[in-house]
């Protein structure tokens, strides 16, 4: 199944590097690191997500 995990970059709660591991462990998933966003990845920078799930769909 096409994965996508996206995260905040800047996330203070749960560090980048465990959404690298959580897509590491997930066979053929893509890691999207989203820049300027931290836990609230939907809420810190909307229009950077959205890009990437458009990418990823498209």
């Amino acid at each position: 199944m096409p994965t996508l995990v996206c995260w905040g970059q800047d996330d203070t709660w749960i560090p980048v590097e465990k959404g690298r591991e959580l897509a590491d462990r997930i066979p053929g998933a893509r890691f999207e690191p989203i820049g300027g966003a931290g836990h609230l990845v939907q809420e810190d920078a909307p229009a950077a997500l959205t890009g990437a799930l458009i990418a990823f769909l498209g």
